[in-house]
């Protein structure tokens, strides 16, 4: 077996777990004080537009969904990406799916053990939903980064 030279972005993927991981581990105050004030910062843009939010509540559980969607679209890109630079495994297939269903599913059981906050089959879902679509926009970028070295080499 060669050796992996690039093996360091598979740090970066680590770090980037640890931090889904460290946002799960905050008490549910913590969490819904973040998120609200998320909530107050684009209710007071949309406000710029003249809509007006009459239940901050609503808009404020769409955008803790918006954020396990986004944090892990991340993840998704950063693990499609080591997985082209220095695959863990020869099947492309298991780098992939290794993360889209261990990370959401240790996320939710680390939830499992934290005051106010439990598990749940939707965010599980949204959590894989944001993988899948991160892991496409990499892959997507990937694909024209390749096609541009080709057609340079082929000139």
């Amino acid at each position: 077996m060669k050796p992996r030279k690039h093996w360091w972005v598979w740090i970066l993927v680590g770090l980037y777990i640890y931090m889904i991981f460290h946002n799960s581990m905050m008490v549910a105050s913590a969490s819904e004080s973040l998120s609200l004030k998320v909530t107050h910062f684009f209710a007071a843009h949309i406000e710029r537009f003249g809509l007006y939010v009459s239940d901050i509540n609503t808009l404020n559980h769409y955008v803790r969904k918006a954020a396990h969607f986004s944090e892990f679209a991340g993840l998704g890109f950063l693990v499609t990406i080591a997985m082209h630079i220095c695959p863990l495994f020869h099947s492309r297939f298991l780098n992939f799916a290794l993360f889209l269903f261990a990370v959401p599913f240790a996320d939710e059981t680390i939830q499992r053990y934290v005051p106010g906050r439990g598990p749940s089959g939707w965010d599980m879902l949204i959590d894989g939903s944001g993988f899948l679509f991160g892991g496409l926009l990499a892959y997507i970028l990937v694909l024209i980064i390749k096609d541009i070295f080709f057609h340079k080499k082929k000139h």
